[in-house]
C-alpha cells in the first residue's frame, strides 16, 4: 500500500491536473470536497495528513496484485479480462426489466433479485431526478427505486457519493453498481477501510459495467442542452461500430449524434484507465455486440456465480453460449485500452 497522503496531494495529483473521474468515493465522505455540476470541487484546505479521499481515489496508486489477492486470493490474471468465472450471453426474462435496461437488462435484474432475496438490504445505484439533469448516485430501497435507475448514463456522476451515504445510515448488506474505476474504488475502501467500518462484509455485492470511457458530465449535459430539452431524455444508447453514434430516446423523437462530435468530452482519466470489464467485481456486465436486447455476463466471485445461478434456475435470467470469437474480439479490445492506457502513462 502506498503511503496514505491528505486533500493537498490529491488536488495536486489528480483534482489540478484534470484527471478526476468523477466516481465520487471523496465528496461523500470530506466536507472539504463536493460534486457541483459534474466536478469535484474543492472548498477549502485540510489539515488530515491521511485522508480516506486519497486512500480511497481511483487515480491514485492502485496494486493489481494486492486487491486481486484481496477480492479472489489469486494473483492477478493479466491475459485481457482479468480473472473469469464463466463467460456467457444474458438478458431478463421479465419484459418491463428488458425494456427499461440496458441492452438485455441483467444488471437490473440481478439487482432486483438480491433485493427481494434480503441478499442485500441497499442498492447503490446512478439515477436522475425528474427536472434535473445530472445524473448522481441513488440508495435504492425498494425495485420501484433500482427500476428508475435502470438504464447507462455514460457519464461521471459521483454515484459513490451514494455508498458513503449508505453506510453512515447503517446497511450491513450493500449492493453497488459502477464503473470500472468505481469498483476500484469500493474495492480499495474494503482493503484499507481507514475508519473500521466492517466495509468488506458490508459491500456485499459488487457489480461492474464494461466502459471504455465516460463524458465530462458538465460538458456532455451543456452540448445535448444546447440541442435540445434534456429533461425530455428517456434512454442514450452508443451502438457497436461502424456505428460511430450516440442515440437518444427521447419524449418527442428519436436523435443521433456522432461520436466526432462527442469525443472531445470524454474524461481526460478515461485515457489513463486500463480496465475495460471492471476486472475487480462480483459479477460484470456489458454490451454483446451483434446481439441487440443481449449482454455479455462475466462471473468473477463465487457470490457473483452463485447470484447467477439461482437467477437463472428461478426464471429471471435467460443464458446462453457466448461465441468464442466473441470473447476473442472482448479480449482484444480489453487489451486495447490497457496498452493505450499503459502508452499515455508513460
Amino acid at each position: 500500500m502506498e503511503i496514505v497522503h491528505g486533500l493537498d496531494e490529491l488536488s495536486r495529483r489528480v483534482l489540478e491536473p484534470g484527471l478526476c473521474a468523477a466516481c465520487g468515493a471523496c465528496v461523500g465522505g470530506c466536507p472539504y470536497l463536493m460534486a457541483f455540476r459534474g466536478k469535484t470541487v474543492m472548498l477549502d484546505r485540510c489539515a488530515v495528513e491521511h485522508g480516506r479521499c486519497f486512500a480511497y481515489c481511483p487515480m491514485t496508486a492502485f496494486d493489481p496484485e494486492e486487491v486481486s489477492s484481496h477480492v479472489f486470493g489469486l494473483p492477478h490474471q493479466s491475459g485481457g479480462l482479468g480473472f473469469t468465472g464463466t463467460i456467457v450471453a444474458s438478458r431478463s426474462k421479465d419484459l418491463e426489466i428488458a425494456s427499461l435496461g440496458q441492452g438485455g437488462g441483467t444488471v437490473t435484474a440481478l439487482m432486483v433479485k438480491s433485493l427481494e432475496d434480503g441478499f442485500i438490504d441497499s442498492a447503490v445505484l446512478t439515477g436522475v431526478n425528474p427536472k434535473e439533469s445530472y445524473p448522481h448516485g441513488v440508495v435504492a430501497l425498494t425495485v420501484r427505486d433500482i427500476l428508475a435507475c435502470a438504464g447507462s448514463k455514460y457519464v461521471g456522476a459521483h454515484s459513490l457519493s451514494a455508498l458513503r451515504e449508505a453506510i453512515d445510515r447503517g446497511f450491513q448488506r450493500i449492493g453497488v453498481v459502477g464503473l470500472p474505476c468505481q469498483i476500484r474504488s469500493i474495492r480499495k475502501m474494503a482493503m484499507y477501510d481507514l475508519k473500521k467500518e466492517d466495509l468488506k462484509k458490508r459491500i456485499r455485492l459488487v457489480l461492474g459495467l464494461f466502459c471504455n470511457w465516460a463524458f465530462s458530465s458538465r460538458d456532455f449535459i451543456s452540448f445535448l442542452s444546447e440541442r435540445l430539452n434534456v429533461n425530455f431524455i428517456k434512454k442514450i444508447h452508443i451502438p457497436p461500430p461502424p456505428a460511430n453514434s450516440l442515440e437518444l430516446e427521447t419524449e418527442i423523437g428519436f436523435r443521433r449524434i456522432s461520436l466526432d462530435d462527442l469525443r472531445p468530452m470524454i474524461q481526460a482519466s478515461c485515457w489513463n484507465c486500463p480496465d475495460m470489464t471492471s476486472e475487480f467485481a462480483d459479477i460484470s456486465v456489458g454490451m454483446y455486440e451483434g446481439k441487440p436486447g443481449w449482454n455479455t455476463l462475466i462471473t468473477r466471485t463465487e457470490i457473483g456465480q452463485d447470484l447467477v445461478r439461482r437467477a437463472e434456475e428461478e426464471g429471471r435470467l435467460e443464458i446462453e453460449i457466448f461465441p468464442q470469437a466473441n470473447l476473442e474480439h472482448l479480449k482484444a479490445a480489453s487489451l486495447n485500452k490497457m496498452k493505450r492506457a499503459s502508452e499515455r502513462q508513460n
